[in-house]
C-alpha cells in the first residue's frame, strides 16, 4: 500500500474485521513497497500457500505480478485489487476509485484556476502504478482536449519517498523560474508544500492534490493547495473485506467488476 494511504485503508479494514470477526473471520495483512515487485511477489508467495480463503491487494501493474495473482486464482482463491488495479487480471473485482475520471476532473480544475495558460508539472508515484497512471492520463488528455494554452513541461517520479519529494519539488522550481501550477497524482503532499512555502512560490503556484490527510487539510487552509481530490480510503479498506466475505459466506458475487469509490473536491470553503 501506498505510504500516505495505508492507515486510512487499515482502518477500514480493522472496522470489516470488526464486523465480521463472530463469523470466524481472520484477517494477516502485509505491507509492501509499490515500486518493488520483488518485495510483492514475495508476500504473495508467502500468503497463497497459507491456506486463506481470499486475497485482497493493491497491486504493481507488473507482468509478473499479474501472472502470480492470476495463480492464485487459479488455486481457487478469490482476489479483490484495492486502491489500484491490474489489467487483464483474473481478480473477482477491484474497488477504487475511477482514476482516469479522477484525473480529468484535476485536469478541469487546472484549466480553470490558470484561465487557460501556463506552465504546469506533474509529481506522480511511479509509472508501476495503474491508479497513478490513470490520474496522469486522465489530466493530460483534459488539458491537450480542452487547454492548449497549458503546458505540461515536467513529469517528476518520486516513489513516495519524502526525502525525494522535497529535494525534486525544490529542484523543479529553481528550475522552471515561471511554473504555474503542479499536480500530485500521490502521496507526500506535504513535502511539495514546503519546497514552495520555502521558496516563497504559494502565491504564483496553484496546486491540485489527492486526498485528506491532516496536513494535506491545513496545506489547503494556509491557501497553498487549491483544490484536493479525496477518493474514500477507508472505503478502501472496509469494502474489498466486505465483498470477499459475502462472496465466500453467502456465495454472494460482487455487484459489479469495478466499484468505484467518491470523487469528493475540497477547497477552502468546503473543508
Amino acid at each position: 500500500l501506498k505510504v500516505d494511504a495505508l492507515e486510512e485503508i487499515k482502518a477500514g479494514v480493522e472496522e470489516a474485521y470488526r464486523e465480521y470477526k463472530d463469523f470466524g473471520l481472520e484477517i494477516e495483512c502485509y505491507e509492501t513497497n509499490n515500486y518493488d515487485v520483488e518485495e510483492q511477489l514475495s508476500a504473495i508467495n508467502l500468503v497463497k500457500h497459507k491456506n486463506i480463503s481470499g486475497m485482497v491487494i493493491c497491486p504493481i501493474d507488473n507482468e509478473r505480478i499479474r501472472n502470480a495473482v492470476n495463480e492464485v486464482v487459479e488455486m481457487g482463491i478469490p482476489v479483490v485489487t484495492t486502491n489500484s488495479d491490474l489489467a487483464d487480471c483474473k481478480r473477482l473485482c477491484t474497488i477504487g476509485q475511477d482514476s482516469l475520471r479522477a484525473g480529468r476532473v484535476a485536469g478541469q480544475l487546472m484549466g480553470e484556476i490558470l484561465k487557460g495558460n501556463g506552465k504546469v508539472a506533474a509529481i506522480t508515484y511511479s509509472y508501476g502504478l495503474l491508479s497513478n497512471n490513470e490520474r496522469l492520463k486522465g489530466f493530460e488528455a483534459v488539458i491537450n482536449e480542452r487547454y492548449p494554452g497549458i503546458e505540461i513541461v515536467e513529469k517528476i517520479e518520486t516513489y513516495e519517498k519524502r526525502v525525494v519529494t522535497f529535494q525534486k519539488t525544490l529542484s523543479l522550481l529553481e528550475t522552471v523560474k515561471d511554473l504555474n501550477g503542479i499536480y500530485i497524482t500521490c502521496g507526500c503532499v506535504s513535502e511539495v508544500g514546503k519546497a514552495v512555502r520555502l521558496m516563497d512560490k504559494s502565491r504564483d503556484i496553484k496546486i491540485i492534490s489527492f486526498d485528506l490527510y491532516p496536513e494535506i487539510v491545513e496545506l489547503v487552509k494556509e491557501g497553498v493547495i487549491n483544490f484536493t481530490i479525496g477518493q474514500d480510503l477507508f472505503a478502501q479498506g472496509y469494502k474489498p473485506v466486505r465483498v470477499l466475505f459475502e462472496y465466500l459466506f453467502y456465495g454472494k458475487a460482487p455487484e459489479k467488476d469495478c466499484i468505484y469509490t467518491s470523487i469528493d473536491i475540497k477547497f477552502i470553503e468546503n473543508l
